[in-house]
């Protein structure tokens, strides 16, 4: 088993029992943070939380972590979303792509 790291392209190769760890920069003083919209069905939702980088002072900026273990072969897909709480829709949403072998 082994930690993979998600990349800019948004497509990663893992394989059954690996961890894949999606990190995404996140400011919750804005209001704005990440969630798992959905998670594919060969995917287990291991961790989904944000944490300032650095400084704890308000404002500074922050990094939202998103772990899933692969446990089935396929193709598989996380659904992120950028949202504030209070708003309607998401401002801007990303898919990971996760290929297991």
């Amino acid at each position: 088993m082994a930690e993979v790291q998600v990349t800019d392209s948004g497509r990663v190769t893992s394989r059954v029992g690996d961890t894949v760890v999606v990190r995404l920069p996140e400011n919750a003083a804005t209001g704005y943070v990440w969630s798992v919209a959905s998670l594919g069905d060969g995917l287990l939702l291991e961790e989904d939380s944000g944490s300032p980088v650095g400084s704890l002072s308000g404002g500074a900026p922050g990094e939202h972590v998103v772990r899933v273990q692969a446990e089935e072969p396929g193709t598989w897909h996380i659904d992120l979303q950028l949202a504030r709480g209070w708003e309607a829709g998401p401002a801007e949403e990303k898919r990971i792509t996760v290929e297991v072998s």
